[in-house]
């Protein structure tokens, strides 16, 4: 008898600890339907849960201020997202709205596979963002004479942007204050925003991928640009100049100009430049400009303009053809190569 008590204890404890094991596991993994609130799992949650929503509209605009993963599972319509703190995986949602996905001081944090539409800002951070992950995201702007598909309005390091698809906003991705350490690759922007004076040469405005002087060490690969005034850009705002720039492997059709670049200390190569009105302008030294195709460009495949006898450039073995005038070159500068 005593034996048989031993093991209904030993049995029943069995059961707890699996219980309460189960439990963990449920809590971890939580489940929103519809008509619940979104908000309400994310503040129960602890941190490293998943939590999967189920098919719906959600009228809400959901804070996440921890290391949560939110999947949404099937169609799910969400009002808006504003995402703070570290290693938050955002995947799936469909969001639309002025600014529907806002992040704030990040670290880790991972924006997937979304569709976004918005008049303004598709996806906007600010304060200081850095490990940010942002991949094979829809976004479509709703209103083409305003807003950013993405707009990075703060400090953004180590970042990588990589197959998202880019559309019907005056810029595609914005970086709008000096960062570094960026990957841009594989996207796909296409601009759609036609002046007003059909007369005018130039037929579409805004900028396929653009940066601001004070920038450094970006990489801009295998990108696809269409119809864009400057297909990717780096302004000059004050006196600084961006630097340590590789942009490589991209195609630019159909813009004002293809690559149109302040910069320093960059290579610009193996791209194709084609059916533009400029291919390549940059203004600055020490960049390499080599082994890109640069066709059909109806002012003038490679344009370089330096501002001091120490500027000094390299061209070298690239494709020209069909273009206005091949070369254009101004200022004290050298220019070695062909």
């Amino acid at each position: 008898m005593k034996k048989i008590y031993v093991m209904l204890c030993i049995l029943a404890l069995v059961i707890i600890i699996i219980g309460f094991t189960n439990r963990s596991i449920a809590d971890n993994n939580i489940i929103v339907n519809s008509g619940q609130s979104i908000q309400s799992a994310i503040n129960s949650a602890p941190s490293g849960s998943t939590i999967t929503v189920n098919p719906g509209t959600y009228s809400e605009t959901v804070t996440i201020d921890k290391n949560i993963t939110l999947n949404a599972n099937g169609t799910v319509n969400l009002s808006g997202l504003h995402i703070s703190g570290t290693g938050a995986t955002v995947k799936g949602f469909i969001l639309s709205g002025s600014y529907p996905l806002q992040l704030s001081n990040t670290n880790g944090v991972r924006i997937l596979n979304n569709t976004i539409n918005s008049s303004l800002n598709g996806i906007m951070d600010s304060g200081t963002n850095t490990n940010l992950y942002i991949a094979g995201n829809t976004l479509h702007g709703t209103d083409p004479m305003y807003g950013n598909n993405i707009a990075f309005e703060g400090v953004t390091n180590n970042a990588i942007i990589e197959n998202n698809s880019l559309s019907g906003a005056e810029l595609g991705l914005l970086f709008d204050v000096p960062s570094s350490n960026n990957i841009v690759r594989n996207n796909n922007i296409v601009g759609n925003v036609q002046l007003l004076h059909p007369g005018d040469p130039i037929k579409y405005e805004g900028t396929g991928v653009y940066t601001i002087d004070g920038s450094t060490n970006f990489q801009i690969l295998d990108n696809n640009v269409t119809y864009e005034r400057d297909g990717i850009a780096i302004q000059q705002m004050h006196n600084g100049t961006a630097s340590g720039f590789i942009v490589m492997g991209n195609t630019c059709t159909k813009n004002m100009n293809a690559i149109w670049m302040a910069v320093s200390n960059s290579m610009i190569s193996n791209n194709i430049l084609t059916g533009n009105n400029e291919g390549v302008d940059i203004t600055g030294t020490g960049n390499t400009i080599k082994s890109n195709i640069i066709t059909n460009n109806t002012s003038v495949g490679i344009a370089l303009t330096t501002k001091t006898s120490t500027d000094s450039n390299t061209v070298s073995n690239n494709t020209l053809s069909g273009n206005g005038g091949n070369y254009y070159t101004a200022g004290p500068g050298t220019v070695i190569g062909e």
